[in-house]
């Protein structure tokens, strides 16, 4: 046993002796490779040669783009991989007509903002002026006049945390649009005391906002007959006065 033992063992041995020699090359390949591969990285984390050459911004309505730009704090040549798209997100909803924003990276070297502005859907009389609120509640913007076809609210105060204004605004947004076009005023005194007023004088008493959607059906039909007070307070027997 001896014997094929060592035998064995000096095959093996005069197999490695023959075994071609590994090239040089090759032993510092890897090394290489990774250097090459962490140089690039710092240069696009850190370097402006690959950094922010434009930003463009869509969706903007009434917002001028150079107000989205200052508001996203990008400043050019900022490199791309330390653009953070959350903070620009975050830093955006500080401007109060922002309702939601959105930024992504257009490689290799633009930066696209997305924005969704709030849109009038009620205005406030409020000591200070005309404030415009959003579907929400939400005050936005203060302005010297009331803009054409958007409806008052009136309530002691109008934020997006009131349950008068959200009762007030949660009728209005039910309504279909073309009710909703002849709305003047929500008069919300409380969120089961709902009341509208209509062109022409008109009048609807909504009540309580149970059964909203049910009302917001009724009502457009109800509003083709002659009258002035329309009352779906109860709308299994709504009447016209």
């Amino acid at each position: 046993m001896t014997d094929r033992g060592a035998a064995e063992r000096a095959r093996r041995r005069q197999v490695r002796r023959s075994a071609p020699p590994v090239p040089a090359w090759r032993r510092f390949l890897l090394p290489g490779v990774l250097a090459v591969v962490t140089i690039g990285f710092l240069v696009v984390y850190f370097s402006p040669l690959v950094g922010v050459r434009t930003v463009r911004v869509e969706g903007n309505g009434t917002l001028p783009p150079d107000a989205v730009i200052q508001a996203a704090e990008v400043a050019e040549g900022t490199p791309m991989l330390r653009v953070d798209p959350q903070q620009i997100r975050e830093n955006l909803h500080a401007l109060p007509k922002v309702a939601d924003a959105q930024a992504v990276l257009d490689w290799p070297s633009t930066v696209l903002i997305k924005v969704t502005e709030r849109a009038p859907a009620a205005y406030f009389r409020a000591t200070d002026g005309v404030r415009l609120l959003d579907v929400d509640g939400v005050p936005f913007q203060t302005v010297s006049a009331p803009p054409a076809g958007v409806p008052e609210l009136r309530a002691p105060k109008a934020s997006a945390e009131d349950p008068m204004t959200r009762a007030g605004l949660s009728v209005l947004v039910a309504l279909p649009l073309p009710v909703r076009a002849e709305v003047t005023a929500v008069l919300a005194r409380s969120p089961s005391d709902i009341r509208l007023e209509l062109t022409g004088g008109r009048s609807v008493d909504w009540g309580t906002i149970e059964d909203t959607p049910r009302k917001a059906l009724i009502l457009p039909s109800l509003l083709t007959r002659p009258g002035k007070v329309y009352d779906v307070t109860t709308p299994a027997l709504p009447t016209v006065a």
